[in-house]
């Protein structure tokens, strides 16, 4: 009886499945089944496409080829009929994925046998589940050659990777944060990745751990792993909610009990509540791997760490504090006649920084209320104060434009100038660090384009920053001059009009942007990491919460919002 009925909702979810994917599929043949991944570690649902028909001319081949994407279980295995007998053997169909928007089309090569398939591209992710967007029209050209094989055409020269549809992608295709920590270890710093939903989806998750960060969070985070370590087999087992990963014994050799902590630590903050797991032991080549009385330097790294709720605004010419409708007036000294603007907050501690009326001093604010400038420049970008307590802006007047101030100023020295070659030529608007302070949010245009980056900061082991990992690009549906963390994975960008409506939109690196409604006036906004932390919106003359997606006024008259960070 249970049997019958786990196969009619099977039925009834393929044809679900079939009906709202046949649009976004190239189909050449019959309309595929679905096969529904079993066991206690797959997820989801998948097409299982068609092999090549019985005589199919290259053309065909290649689109059949091409929608053969779709089908990752065992390694390709549809995929693989397409190609010839060498092929088969050497094509790795899990190396890349071309996530393109509109029908490929396929086209003839200057010789005989020889063909290009020409795709827009919206994005394409590695074998260790990197994405990487891309600008909006995109291409790529995948060249490809077919030979005869028993009289039947199959692909005999073609690239790793596969393609697939954006449609498609969602569906099959899912957002995982894997961990690693800051320098410090105090917090956990997600890197999200992008893995089929398959059978085997926690083993890939720890290979992209053990392998290492993505590019724009290289050198910027640690990993409690040794290079060197490696799961003993591609596998991790699940049983029931008991996840185990096996790792070589190169892993171990060095580690202490502290590390040990840290490993696992970082294995349960990467796999638990994925796949139902809920406890996830680590061996050493098949011996469990004991875990003590926590080492009295182990830290319970900080997922999503929350900024305080009171956030620093302006108010009759000086810094005040905000709270839900509370405005209290800050304790320092009278910075009336600096006509200040855009103030900043230390997430840790009770310091602040902000701008002079013109934009061109930064003043910090010690936590004895005393303000002093410390870097002046041409067009300076409103300042954001990091976990370690360095001030940053940028000097739009300068060659090397990013700015960092340290705290103590007296021991530390004064202003540093921090290298990023992408900025050259560029005016930058916004610039935020993260609550963990591991990577920096950047809004950059040149020549009219607009570009928002995520770059891993490098330190060194005091913490003095000294550079940039290569930027990471995300890419807003909306005009932007500015943007904010809101999360530990999500941003908020917005563009600054007192006169127009404006949209802002929430980029979130696991999932689908969402766009708020739009405000008439909007000339800034404010949002930060944390438990129901209340996104705010002000225009010249009022100051809004979001309420849902609606924006509520409210009567306080402070502006310049700006949570702490």
């Amino acid at each position: 009886m249970f049997k019958q009925l786990r196969r009619t909702l099977f039925l009834l979810l393929g044809v679900i499945l079939v009906i709202t994917g046949c649009s976004s599929i190239p189909r050449n043949g019959p309309v595929q089944a679905i096969q529904v991944d079993g066991g206690t570690s797959g997820t989801g649902a998948y097409f299982s496409p068609s092999g090549p028909k019985l005589d199919a001319s290259p053309r065909e081949i290649i689109e059949g080829f091409i929608e053969a994407g779709i089908g990752p279980q065992d390694d390709y295995k549809i995929a693989r009929e397409f190609l010839n007998p060498k092929q088969v053997g050497i094509w790795k169909g899990a190396v890349q994925t071309l996530v393109y928007d509109s029908r490929p089309s396929v086209i003839s090569g200057s010789k005989e046998n020889t063909y290009t398939i020409q795709l827009e591209v919206v994005a394409e992710i590695d074998g260790y589940g990197v994405m990487t967007e891309l600008p909006a029209h995109s291409t790529r050209a995948i060249d490809m050659n077919l030979e005869k094989v028993d009289g039947q055409w199959r692909i005999s020269k073609l690239p790793d990777g596969t393609m697939i549809d954006r449609d498609s992608f969602n569906g099959l295709f899912g957002a995982q944060p894997i961990y690693f920590y800051d320098a410090s270890f105090q917090y956990a710093v997600p890197d999200i990745r992008w893995f089929p939903k398959r059978a085997g989806l926690p083993a890939a998750m720890v290979e992209a751990l053990l392998k290492g960060p993505a590019p724009y969070l290289e050198n910027a985070v640690v990993s409690a792993f040794p290079s060197g370590s490696s799961l003993v087999r591609a596998a991790v087992p699940v049983e029931g909610t008991q996840a185990t990963v096996d790792l070589n014994s190169a892993t171990f050799i060095d580690a202490t009990e502290l590390s040990r902590q840290q490993m696992q630590q970082q294995l349960d903050l990467t796999l638990k509540d994925t796949n139902s797991i809920r406890t996830v032991v680590m061996s050493d080549e098949q011996r469990e791997v004991k875990i003590g009385a926590a080492d009295p330097q182990f830290k319970i790294a900080l997922k999503n760490a929350a900024v305080p709720e009171t956030q620093i605004a302006i108010l009759d010419r000086t810094l005040s504090f905000v709270k839900g409708k509370s405005i209290n007036r800050v304790e320092i000294n009278d910075i009336s006649g600096y006509d200040p603007r855009y103030p900043a907050m230390s997430p840790l501690g009770n310091r602040f920084a902000f701008l002079d009326g013109a934009s061109k001093r930064l003043f910090t604010v010690d936590e004895s209320g005393r303000s002093r400038v410390v870097a002046s420049g041409t067009s300076l970008v409103r300042p954001s104060i990091d976990a370690s307590g360095w001030t940053w802006t940028v000097d739009n007047g300068a060659k090397t434009r990013i700015l960092a101030v340290p705290e103590d100023t007296v021991l530390n020295g004064k202003v540093r100038p921090i290298a990023a070659d992408w900025l050259d030529g560029t005016k930058v608007s916004s610039i935020r660090i993260s609550r963990d302070g591991t990577r920096a949010l950047i809004v950059s245009a040149r020549a009219g384009v607009t570009s928002v980056s995520v770059s891993g900061v490098l330190r060194d082991s005091d913490g003095t920053p000294r550079g940039f990992a290569p930027p990471m690009y995300l890419y807003p549906s909306v005009p932007t001059t500015s943007a904010v963390w809101d999360s530990d994975s999500s941003v908020i960008v917005s563009a600054s009009d007192a006169t127009a409506s404006v949209t802002a939109e929430r980029i979130n690196f696991a999932g689908k942007p969402e766009k708020f409604q739009p405000l008439l006036g909007m000339i800034g906004l404010s949002a930060g990491p944390g438990d129901r932390r209340p996104v705010f919106a002000e225009t010249k003359d009022q100051l809004f919460t979001r309420v849902g997606n609606s924006w509520h006024p409210m009567d306080e008259l402070a502006h310049d919002l700006s949570y702490p960070g």
